[in-house]
């Protein structure tokens, strides 16, 4: 095995990724990582740029830097953030250096690069979690501070504050409190060993009452880290003025929850019925002695009474209340619909001593209820059997309710994925802004409905023309909550509309082209037939009585009518096999110097007899790919124009430069110009207007029709600056590659 082998497979079993290029670009090597992690075998990359990977991330100047630091024999050291073959983002530190051959010269770049996708990932999830949590910690309602332990001979005899957020100082009356000690701000709590002890080793809470502001502070901690504890305190007055009314108030509490129309109990945590107001005695429909001292969990059904007590355990100080809906079943088989709130009572130490609920009878609302859904189903049934969708969607642009017909129409297996989005979604990108803006003069008032003929978009990215009515639903105070769309497949209507406009088109275009077509057959064609026969038959009566000057220069005029007419005949030839049909594109790889050469050489009698300089500046490497044939016509007809229109001792210089993916052959001219007007019908053959040269030369006005024709035919396109007076450049965008 050869030294070279040896490398290969060393680099083919690296982790790191590797990819060799030539001094071009162009891919000439790739290791196993690179196609384990971009997803394209070698033989898809071999011979592309890198630029197949390239996510728009990085601008141009990141890709110029890179290039001017290699190119310069200089390694590069940056990150990419590049595309795989499957779409997916991957970010990679990379290391590119200049590869030499023996004899100094740059053959090519190797890159190696390191797959940091995870890194990259974990870290801004890190600084986003970091930045929540500050956010949270600054902007919290509640005091938190940060405490760390002050020792004396081992033991804890303080804390004292290392960061408090904006919330605490106001919890306590103090601003300020990094580096105050616990016992500086709450100078009226004492804790003994014990408690700073428990404090720092377990979750922990207290309270204490702030003399000087006169406040009920209550204090929850657990430590973290090392010798850290994280302080939570809010101010709890309002609930201990609460607790203390509602202890001084019990007699008034029950006189006024007797008359009260909900029902209301109160009961011990295992469900024993303390109390029950009148309202309470009447829907269960037995007497109160009867009631008290019952358990609440009678009533409930079997699978429901689980659920029930799991609900009321639950309840904490902190949390103490919740609302719940079920079935009761009365004595007798009789079933009641309600629904309760029920509330944990604390008592002065923080401590749950009983339960109070507060209940509504929703039977009355649960048979209504049930009449409407009785009668949704009947409406449901009525607007899924209709031809046309119907769309129900919320203010906000959410749809709330669909019909079959709807669901089918956009492809969807349910009406739930389709509750999951926006109207928008369907409406396609050339008809979104539409589509929003009267959507929005609905809402705003300024129509009352509208109807709108639009392309739509179906799950599956297809389309289909629709004929859409959209009108509003409103409640009784006329304001709207809901809008209905109804749409109607127009596909059918739309594309024949569309054949007629085609046709129309296309009969316009074939109209220009007959009148071209008789145009230059009535004159372009005679005209130069009328200058050989009249020369010829000068030339057959007189021979022998013209100098040899004058036999010359008939002989000249001859052969340029020659020329002209079997050019008119050329583009007359491949324009009809364009207008056929039967003009295929057969695209290579090929030289742009050797190209233009060619066509300098066709034109060299031309631009001497004008005593016009032709100048190739275009570098041997530049390379286009494109149809080599039709190139060659292109870049012939350019040139004629530019000898054409340009005066005696003037330039034709003709360029080329990379843009992108393309490359630029420039043409450029120091001849008379071309008019502003003249330049934006320059391609366009309905415009057809012949233009003699500075040297009267004729022309039939094919030519750059056909060669725009061409060049869009081999995925390229042209682009014409001119002044008058100063000159013409015609840039011809070629592809570089087969992609």
């Amino acid at each position: 095995m050869q030294i070279r082998d040896e490398l290969i497979t060393a680099l083919d079993y690296s982790e790191s990724i590797v990819v060799l290029t030539d001094n071009r670009g162009m891919i000439r090597y790739v290791n196993n990582s690179f196609v384990e992690k971009y997803g394209y075998s070698r033989e898809e990359v071999i011979g592309k740029t890198p630029r197949l990977f390239k996510s728009d991330y990085h601008d141009a100047l990141y890709y110029h830097n890179l290039w001017a630091t290699i190119k310069n024999g200089e390694t590069w050291r940056g990150l990419f953030k590049n595309i795989t073959k499957g779409g997916d983002f991957i970010w990679e530190k990379a290391v590119i250096s200049p590869v030499k051959a023996d004899n100094g010269r740059l053959s090519g770049f190797i890159a190696v690069k390191e797959d940091i996708t995870r890194q990259r990932e974990l870290q801004l999830q890190l600084d986003r979690d970091n930045s929540f949590l500050d956010e949270l910690f600054d902007n919290s309602p509640v005091g938190i501070a940060i405490l760390q332990p002050i020792y004396e001979h081992d033991k804890v005899v303080d804390f004292r504050v290392t960061r408090a957020n904006p919330s605490a100082g106001i919890v306590v009356g103090r601003l300020g409190l990094v580096g105050l000690k616990v016992s500086d701000i709450l100078p009226d709590y004492q804790m003994d060993q014990e408690r700073l002890a428990q404090v720092l080793s377990r979750k922990s809470s207290f309270e204490s009452h702030l003399q000087d502001i006169g406040k009920h502070v209550r204090y929850r901690s657990f430590p973290f880290g090392k010798d850290n504890v994280c302080l939570f305190f809010y101010d709890v007055s309002p609930y201990r003025q609460t607790i203390q009314a509602l202890e001084a108030s019990e007699e008034r509490y029950f006189s006024l929850v007797e008359d009260a129309p909900a029902l209301i109990s109160r009961f011990d945590k295992d469900g024993v019925l303390i109390y029950a107001n009148e309202e309470y005695c009447k829907t269960f429909e037995v007497q109160r002695e009867d009631l008290i001292g019952r358990n609440i969990y009678d009533w409930y059904p079997d699978e429901e009474k689980s659920r029930a007590k799991r609900t009321i355990k639950s309840l904490t100080a902190e949390n103490p209340i919740s609302v719940v809906e079920h079935q009761l079943v009365l004595e007798g088989g009789k079933t009641k619909w309600m629904r309760w709130l029920d509330r944990a009572l604390v008592d002065s130490n923080g401590k749950i001593f009983e339960y109070q609920s507060v209940g509504m009878d929703l039977t009355p609302l649960k048979k209504t209820e049930l009449e409407l859904i009785q009668h949704r189903n009947k409406l449901d049934a009525v607007v899924n059997s209709t031809v046309a969708g119907i769309g129900v969607v919320s203010p906000d642009g959410r749809f709330v309710l669909v019909n079959e017909r709807f669901q089918k129409m956009m492809g969807y297996d349910s009406k739930e994925e389709i509750y999951a989005c926006e109207h928008l979604e369907f409406a396609h990108p050339r008809w979104a802004a539409i589509a929003e803006q009267n959507f929005q003069r609905l809402l705003s008032g300024e129509v009352n409905d509208y109807n709108l003929e639009l392309e739509i978009i179906r799950r599956d990215k297809t389309t289909f023309w629709g004929d859409l009515h959209v009108s509003p639903i409103k409640d009784v105070n006329g304001e709207i909550v809901e809008i209905i769309g109804i749409i109607t497949d127009s596909t059918k209507k739309k594309e024949t509309e569309l054949q007629l406009k085609e046709r129309e088109e296309k009969l316009k275009e074939l109209n220009a082209t007959k009148d071209k077509l008789f145009s230059i057959i009535a004159h372009d064609i005679k005209n130069p037939f009328n200058s050989i026969l009249g020369f010829s038959g000068l030339l057959k009566n007189n021979l022998d009585h013209y100098s040899r000057e004058e036999i010359k220069s008939y002989i000249e005029q001859i052969a340029l009518s020659s020329e002209n007419v079997y050019k008119l005949l050329d583009d007359l030839l491949i324009w009809a096999k364009s207008q056929l049909g039967q003009m295929t594109v057969n695209p290579q790889f090929f030289r742009l110097r050797n190209l233009v050469d060619m066509a300098f050489e066709h034109y060299t009698l031309q631009a001497e007899n004008k005593q016009i300089a032709l100048i190739n500046d275009i570098r041997q490497q530049e390379v286009a790919y494109a149809d080599l044939d039709m190139m060659k016509f292109v870049v012939r007809n350019l040139i004629h124009n530019a000898i054409k229109f340009t005066n005696s001792n003037g330039v034709v210089r003709c360029r080329a430069a990379i843009d992108g993916e393309f490359v630029i052959l420039s043409v450029k001219d120091t001849g008379i110009g071309i008019r502003p007007e003249k330049v934006k019908t320059l391609f366009n053959i309905s415009s057809y207007m012949t233009t003699s040269g500075t040297s009267e030369e004729k022309g039939t006005g094919l030519g750059l029709h056909l060669s725009l024709d061409m060049v869009e035919k081999n995925d390229g396109r042209i682009e014409v600056e001119s002044e008058v007076g100063v000159g013409t450049e015609i840039k011809v965008y070629l592809p570089l590659t087969d992609q």
